[in-house]
């Protein structure tokens, strides 16, 4: 299976995602009411022909390069961001397969009009605070959406090459700069070369090597390359994460919450999260090859030790924490253990054939 229908399978049963997305404020409704309106209407919005497919030789192909029609489109992207917004707040537990798949077709539609209102920006050459603004929320909701194509798409030209040739301040640049990160640890994996370039690309003026993100992602990336999987755990948690970020415990958004620092926060530990899966098949392999037997009965230390060495529960919300015995189940289902006879929580590891 490759890592990309890996991604986004976890997307499939990743709970709510907390942090909402208000509606447009302020210039953006002023550009969508009556006579101020510099675009098309909001029906057509969706036509808009993309800049790179149309080469300026379709009927409104150049449409995107307005930059009075990008803030108005980016203003309609966030009214259909909002919506998926609200219907992701029913865990993925209890919905089922077809809306499952209705949320994922969403999400990627999402995704797709910002990259078309991307290639606008790209192509008119425009460098200032809205074009990171639309960056750094494609890299967000990439993540968020555990959709690496797009991120893989999006990082070259926002880190660090957008923040450079824009003045500062850039309030999000510590969130978008860990996501890219965690982004190569992830596509990557085992490899870390792309990582380390990335991290070689980022100016220490906007990066500074003494600071706690940074060494925190160095130390989370040393465990991940030295398959000290203990300490990788204990790295990855969101308490940790939150320290990185200089924020205090309990910090992750609540329902309702449109703040852009909140959706950095949440692509974090969307990555996190989806890194700390990657690193699971390995991890297991290696338990595979060390034990006969687990035993896991209740409050048992083996249980314990299990629950963390596999990286069972999730940053975003305790809804997405698998259970060991769910997860011990699927296993199972997988043939790589089985459940003892006449033992209640004991399971036979079936060993990998070389």
């Amino acid at each position: 299976m490759s890592n990309q229908r890996g991604y986004r399978r976890g997307a499939q049963n990743r709970v709510a995602i907390t942090g909402g997305w208000r509606e447009p404020r302020g210039r953006g409704r002023q550009h969508n009411a009556g006579n101020q309106r510099q675009g098309p209407p909001p029906r057509q919005m969706e036509l808009l022909a993309s800049v790179s497919r149309s080469s300026g030789l379709e009927k409104d192909g150049d449409t995107l390069k307005n930059p009075k029609v990008q803030q108005e489109y980016r203003g309609f992207i966030q009214e259909k961001a909002g919506r998926i917004f609200f219907d992701i707040c029913k865990p993925s537990d209890i919905i089922t397969e077809v809306e499952k798949n209705h949320r994922i077709e969403a999400q990627e539609n999402v995704l797709i009009l910002l990259r078309k209102l991307r290639e606008g920006i790209s192509s008119s050459n425009r460098r200032d605070h809205f074009a990171i603004e639309v960056y750094e929320t494609s890299l967000f909701l990439s993540s968020i959406f555990a959709s690496p194509r797009h991120a893989s798409a999006i990082i070259p030209y926002l880190v660090p090459e957008l923040y450079l040739s824009c003045p500062s301040p850039h309030p999000n640049v510590m969130p978008a700069i860990l996501v890219s990160l965690a982004h190569h640890l992830l596509v990557s994996y085992p490899s870390q070369g792309p990582f380390q370039q990335q991290l070689d690309s980022i100016p220490t003026s906007v990066f500074p090597k003494t600071s706690v993100a940074r060494l925190w992602i160095a130390s989370l990336s040393a465990s991940v390359r030295t398959r000290d999987y203990a300490k990788f755990e204990k790295l990855s948690r969101q308490t940790s994460i939150l320290h990185a970020l200089g924020l205090p415990e309990n910090s992750l958004p609540q329902s309702g919450s449109g703040q852009k620092s909140d959706l950095g926060l949440l692509a974090i530990c969307a990555s996190i999260d989806a890194l700390r899966h990657r690193t699971r098949e390995t991890t297991w392999s290696v338990m595979r090859s060390a034990y006969r037997e687990l035993a896991c009965q209740s409050e048992s230390q083996t249980r314990s030790w299990l629950e963390r060495s596999l990286c069972l529960q999730s940053n975003l919300s305790s809804q997405s924490t698998m259970a060991l015995d769910d997860w011990l189940q699927q296993q199972s289902e997988l043939g790589t253990v089985r459940p003892k006879e006449g033992v209640e929580g004991r399971w036979i590891v079936c060993k990998i054939r070389m």
